[in-house]
């Protein structure tokens, strides 16, 4: 696939950016059309809460609900367009390491986590909702994410089945950016609910204009 068409970025090649998400934090990037975006898991078994918000618009976002019915699929695969709430792509995915990514689950916030014996915790939603603000960015709504390296099936009677997570240190995903937009990516805990794994760890999230 076309990884960074020149004749649809004119002129300089866009800024380049490289974070590091903390346990238990979110990140804001921005990333514009036919740049790459990876997420990388660090140390290993570390899911990840994609969001992204248009840059024109922050009514328009990131939408796994409509990513499922634009591509038929709970499941990501390679060559998928994500969409945006009004259908338009975003996302494509060009590369992943793991193959186990979620397109059903909410994102986690405080009161879930205190209900679950972990009172006084921040919650991926409260995290993600302050990388926006810290980016001038306050949405409507926060969107539900696009959940990478979380490991979700689902039974023949429609039960949504939780399995191990699978993604060991340096797994990542790569997709290339259609619409230009702020993406968040915030580390999903995993020592509640169905999965009992330890605390989080470090999220890497790149913004380029090559594959290396």
């Amino acid at each position: 696939m076309p990884l960074l068409m020149k004749e649809a970025v004119p002129g300089p090649l866009p800024e380049e950016t490289e974070i590091v998400v903390g346990p238990d934090r979110a990140g804001a990037v921005v990333a514009r059309r036919g740049q790459l975006l990876t997420v990388t898991d660090v140390e290993g078994r570390q899911p990840a809460a994609l969001f992204g918000i248009t840059l024109d618009d922050p009514r328009v976002f990131l939408s796994p609900h409509h990513t499922r019915v634009f591509s038929n699929s709970f499941m990501l695969r390679l060559g998928m367009r994500l969409v945006t709430n009004h259908r338009r792509p975003i996302l494509v995915l060009g590369k992943d390491t793991v193959d186990t990514n979620d397109l059903l689950l909410p994102a986690v916030d405080g009161d879930y986590l205190a209900r679950h014996g972990h009172p006084g915790r921040v919650g991926t939603v409260e995290n993600a909702a302050r990388a926006f603000a810290d980016s001038g960015i306050e949405p409507p709504k926060l969107p539900d994410p696009v959940n990478l390296f979380l490991n979700v099936g689902l039974e023949t009677d429609g039960s949504i089945v939780p399995g191990p997570l699978r993604s060991r240190a340096g797994d990542h995903v790569t997709f290339r950016v259609v619409i230009d937009a702020t993406f968040v990516v915030a580390t999903i805990a995993k020592d509640v609910g169905h999965w009992d794994d330890g605390p989080s760890t470090p999220l890497g999230v790149r913004v380029h204009n090559w594959l290396e």
